[in-house]
């Protein structure tokens, strides 16, 4: 019988980089399942026309301050590299992914 698969909460940080106040992070939090804080680099995202070089710096150093405030409570921050869609179900695979 395979091992059973540890089940977990993802909380997707998209445009909300902060975690006072995140709703998301916070309800994740209350379920007592261990929670893994995801943020998910697009690169169709980053080549759209809008953005520019400073918007992406501004951005990485949102995120920067994520990474630190959530290594505060414990919780690492992970960075993916690809389309959300293929980037989720290689973690669904990984992990049993709740809700």
């Amino acid at each position: 019988m395979p091992a059973a698969k540890p089940s977990l909460d993802i909380v997707w940080f998209k445009r909300d980089l902060r975690i006072t106040d995140h709703a998301a992070l916070m309800a994740a939090c209350e379920t007592g399942r261990p929670v893994l804080p995801l943020y998910i680099v697009e690169p169709d995202l980053w080549k759209e026309p809008d953005y520019s070089a400073r918007q992406l710096q501004f951005h990485r150093e949102c995120l920067t301050e994520l990474r630190e405030a959530l290594g505060d409570i414990g919780m690492p921050l992970v960075i993916r590299l690809g389309e959300v869609i293929e980037t989720l179900g290689a973690l669904r695979q990984d992990f049993h992914i709740s809700g």
